[in-house]
């Protein structure tokens, strides 16, 4: 027994064992990202996703979803499923067409900001987008999903265990942890996901650059690199990007540093950059192509007046910024509080940022390099410096102009958590990797400090809340116990015991956020009730435009249906169509917007308004010219619409309402 332990133990270490320059082999970097590979096959071929599409399962059908395996669809969810899903749909009823047909009056351009499956050149940078191509509505949502997911934890366990050679199954532990955070899963879209893969691919392959002399190594990290940063800049969602970017450029500058302190040569590190520097100048240019082919939209998308040419000015944060960011242990009030700590949940979700809570050891650290007079840890000095940076913006006003230098003002507060996680994240390995290789620990005391100060700062929030909106406590009862053990996490990374502190790290992460997302077999597809069938039929036997009045259900019937219609979530608006319902532009500040687009019973002309700044509402009367010019057909579940210019087709009974069909008739 003793001698087969012995030779595991022997294989172990020859497995792991880094190459001359201290990096790890490649059977090494690929073994996780395969078993993620096949993960990923078996999830996309049972069609198992996380999608919350069954939140429509209970206002269209009666008992049981069988198709939800776990958990429970998150309506707050709502840009993943009643926008993103319900588009994807649309766009395999109409053939994956580059230009939506739904919107009257020229339709909607799929590829900005919506992001929706279509068959062009683009797709080949959509990859979470490829499935529709060839799969299933239902797997091709499983692909979508899993996708930017699993390449998240591929990409983060590649960065860690290329810093920490020795320590596969730590990397492991870090990079499922920290796909689990809290602001992953409130924030579950593919713009989400691909910045942070793009950085942690960007600094795997900038710390292969200055370590290895491989110029093939370098040259294939680059390609990877390229192809990511077109990947990142085609989902445009500046609020993330930005961060992302900032968090590598520091980086990038902190390993540019550290190799002039160890006396390389500035046409070396010239040298080891150009695969980097020109696979990145050939995404630049691909992006440019891409957005010189969309120069319509995007000025459309730029005139709107949300979310516009949106500027956020520095030091808008307060107390309130400070418990959003370090307020991990509450994230399980999340699903019963919209409004805890944040507009709503995916605005409040955060991330546990173990590395820059201990930023004091790393303090220790550079203090202890300088007594030494040894190599300081300028990983760790770049994410303090950019946390700093971060920081800055949230909490200090008056340096707008410098601000923008950095396109910090493209981002907001809430969205520069992003970045400060990312940040946070590189830290930790950086801190294992100094205690590994220098033979001490950060004493008991500074260890100890840190661990009872983000106790304290959790008792904190906790008796405010209980203060301002006791309820909130009552849907995080655990909410001690995961604080109590993110202490543990610290204080074990602190003193170097890495195994059981990655590992709680990792199963804290899980308890806390693992249930946001349920686990769902398929997609409910509305294309399958009867109300999407009839209105299909109708209107394939006398075409016309529709309007979906009420609820959410008519809207999304009417999108996922496929046919013409003044409905749906509009990207860069249409003119042609709002000059049909608001011929004069009176209205043009309420429409000219990002937003959701329905409708309510009304009198006369169309009267629109904005409940939120991405939702348009319009009142909808049958005798009014704009109906009596431009509808054809209406779909209501509005239990107050006059019916007056409408005559009845059909009606579906629902659990919780019912749905009329109408056809519009002349006014008398």
């Amino acid at each position: 027994m003793i001698h087969a332990v012995s030779q595991w133990h022997k294989r172990y270490r020859s497995f792991v064992l880094p190459d001359i320059h201290g990096l790890p082999r490649l059977r090494l970097m690929l073994g996780f990202p395969a078993i993620l590979l096949l993960l990923g096959v078996v999830l996309v071929g049972l069609g198992v996703n996380g999608s919350s599409s069954g939140v429509f399962y209970s206002s269209v059908r009666s008992g049981h979803d069988a198709a939800l395996i776990a958990g429970s669809p998150e309506p707050i969810r709502s840009d993943e499923w009643n926008v993103q899903t319900v588009w994807a749909i649309a766009q395999v009823q109409q053939g994956l067409p580059v230009t939506n047909e739904t919107f009257p009056g020229g339709g909607m351009d799929t590829t900005l900001p919506q992001d929706l499956p279509r068959r062009d050149w683009t797709v080949a940078f959509r990859p979470h987008l490829l499935g529709f191509l060839f799969l299933d509505v239902g797997r091709s949502i499983a692909w979508k999903w899993w996708l930017p997911g699993l390449a998240l934890i591929a990409a983060a366990f590649c960065f860690v265990v290329t810093v920490l050679p020795k320590r596969p199954l730590v990397a492991v532990l870090l990079a499922v942890g920290f796909y689990f955070s809290s602001f992953f899963q409130w924030w579950f879209l593919a713009t989400t996901m691909w910045p942070v893969v793009w950085a942690f691919a960007a600094m795997t392959a900038i710390v292969w650059a200055m370590r290895s002399p491989s110029g093939r190594s370098r040259w294939a990290f680059a390609v990877v690199v390229g192809y990511l940063t077109v990947v990142m800049a085609m989902g445009i969602y500046v609020p993330f990007i930005v961060p992302a970017v900032l968090v590598v450029v520091f980086f990038a500058l902190s390993q540019v540093v550290e190799g002039r302190v160890l006396s390389m040569p500035w046409r070396s590190l010239f040298r080891r950059g150009v695969p980097i520097v020109v696979l990145g100048a050939g995404a630049s240019v691909v992006t440019l192509v891409w957005l010189a082919s969309k120069a319509l939209t995007v000025k459309a998308f730029l005139g709107t007046a949300y979310p516009g040419q949106r500027s956020t000015p520095a030091g808008e944060g307060g107390a309130l910024s400070v418990a959003s960011v370090v307020s991990s242990s509450f994230t399980q009030a999340l699903q019963g509080a919209e409004s805890f700590l944040g507009t709503n949940s995916s605005e409040a979700s955060t991330f546990f940022v173990a590395g820059a809570l201990l930023l004091p050891v790393g303090a220790w650290v550079v203090l202890r390099q300088r007594r030494v007079r040894g190599t300081q840890p300028w990983a760790i000095v770049g994410m303090a410096a950019v946390m700093a940076v971060f920081a800055a913006f949230i909490f200090i006003p008056g340096w707008d102009a410098v601000a923008r230098l950095f396109l910090l003002d493209k981002s907001t507060g809430n969205r520069l958590k992003i970045g400060i996680g990312l940040a946070s994240f590189v830290v930790v390995p950086y801190l294992v990797w100094y205690f590994d290789e220098h033979p001490v620990r950060a004493p008991r005391w500074l260890a100890g400090s840190i661990a009872g100060l983000f106790l304290a700062s959790q008792c904190a929030i906790a008796f405010a809340v209980s203060r301002i909106a006791p309820v909130t406590l009552g849907h995080a009862p655990l909410w001690w116990l995961i604080a109590l053990a993110c202490a543990v996490v610290l204080y074990l990374f602190g003193r170097n015991a890495v195994i059981p502190a990655a590992a709680l790290f990792c199963v804290v992460a899980i308890m806390s956020s693992g249930g946001v997302n349920p686990l769902y077999r398929g997609v409910f597809d509305l294309r399958d009730t009867a109300m999407s069938r009839q209105v299909v039929r109708t209107d394939a036997s006398a075409p016309g435009t529709w309007v979906g009045v009420g609820s959410g259900v008519p809207t999304a019937v009417l999108v996922e249906s496929g046919v013409e219609a003044f409905n749906g979530f509009q990207g860069a608006p249409s003119r042609s169509m709002w000059k049909m319902i608001d011929p004069k532009g009176a209205f043009e500040y309420e429409w000219n917007r990002l937003a959701g687009v329905s409708w309510t019973g009304g009198v006369g002309e169309p009267q629109v308004s904005n409940p939120a700044a991405d939702q348009i509402v319009s009142t909808f009367d049958a005798c009014s010219v704009f109906a009596q010019k431009h509808v054809k057909y209406v779909f209501s579940d509005f239990t107050g619409l006059s019916t007056t210019c409408l005559s009845q087709i059909r009606s579906f009974a629902l659990p919780h309402s019912t749905v009329r069909l109408y056809r519009v008739g002349p006014s008398t």
